[in-house]
């Protein structure tokens, strides 16, 4: 039954990595590229339009960076300008164009406290590339760090803004421009869906019972086992109290106390 142990091992491994992927969601970008529309039927959208940053230092001092995810703001010169569709620029001397408006991918995480989300950028001069984690929280335009270059050409920054935050879809196309909202309490409407915790639940009872029954089947099957001993590695569960009152007893055995004397063998 070894392989059945692996087996199972595997199916619990794939499935939490499932579990993993359904707890974020991809955002479609369209008309917009500074807005994303969640495709889990919610209604739901980010508006990052009013972020807008001209000029902000590199994390060592030696560059400057320029952020705008419209695509249209900045005129920086060198590569980054509106005609080219920069969306974030890096100032070296002369102003490289890090990523293309046009070309952005967005994930949401629309259960997590706050809702976060990660705008990625192509297109950028000489292959580079840019990544920024948003997080819904502070001002409007609020506050961007650079966070290095990592791996070589993809360039990171991590923003907390109120423009990160999840807004209802009205009836109209329009992009309304995000305004920011008072500190007071949570702004927002309790989530609804499944659960992460839930989530959890369903898959561990799901690759029990999996395993439960591909084992009694397997044992029926390859080895005509009848009652109790149609139950996968029955030895080893049978085997667990046992292990358990070990354990127990060598915690409060004389030797753990230190009572000096050893017992003869």
């Amino acid at each position: 039954m070894a392989l059945s142990k692996y087996v199972a091992l595997l199916c619990l491994g794939a499935l939490s990595h499932f579990c993993s992927q359904v707890i974020a969601d991809t955002c479609t970008v369209q008309s917009n590229p500074a807005r994303c529309d969640l495709t889990d039927g919610s209604n739901r959208y980010i508006d990052i339009t009013p972020a807008k940053f001209p000029d902000f230092p590199s994390e060592d001092g030696q560059f400057t960076y320029a952020f705008d995810p419209s695509g249209t703001g900045l005129n920086n010169g060198g590569t980054c300008t509106p005609g080219n569709q920069a969306a974030a620029c890096q100032n070296a001397g002369d102003w490289f164009t890090l990523g293309l408006a046009s070309q952005v991918s967005v994930d949401v995480q629309p259960n997590a406290n706050p809702v976060t989300s990660t705008w990625s950028y192509s297109g950028g001069d000489s292959g580079r590339a840019v990544s920024i984690v948003i997080t819904c929280g502070g001002s409007t335009p609020g506050k961007i760090d650079d966070k290095g270059e990592h791996p070589e050409l993809t360039y990171n920054f991590a923003l907390t803004s109120q423009a990160g935050c999840l807004q209802p879809t009205s009836g109209t196309t329009t992009h309304p421009v995000t305004q920011p909202e008072p500190v007071t309490g949570p702004t927002e409407a309790p989530e609804v869906g499944i659960s992460p915790g839930s989530v959890t639940v369903i898959i561990f009872f799901s690759v029990g019972t999996i395993y439960i029954a591909g084992g009694i089947a397997l044992m029926r099957v390859r080895s005509g086992a009848q009652g109790l001993e149609m139950i996968p590695n029955r030895e080893f569960w049978v085997s667990i109290p046992g292990l358990i009152k070990d354990g127990v007893m060598f915690l409060f055995s004389p030797c753990r106390r230190g009572g000096g004397d050893y017992e003869k063998l």
